[in-house]
């Protein structure tokens, strides 16, 4: 029985490593339904800085033909 021991032992840990492993690989593959929702707002956050910037711009460009 004792002769076992470490061999039993040395199963169980490769099998809780590689468990943990799965679960991690099976949680990183799983599509967040808030990304949508993210990338939708990034998006807008874009069109607004353009549009804050662009105007800026407009407006320079204007003052420095006067």
């Amino acid at each position: 029985m004792s002769a076992l021991w470490p061999v039993f032992a040395i199963i169980l840990f490769v099998w809780v490593l590689t468990r943990g492993q799965r679960r991690r690989n099976l949680r990183r593959y799983e599509p967040d339904p808030r990304d949508d929702e993210i990338a939708r707002l990034k998006e807008r956050v874009r069109n607004l800085e353009e549009i804050i910037t662009g105007e800026d711009w407009r407006l320079r460009r204007g003052f420095d033909g006067l």
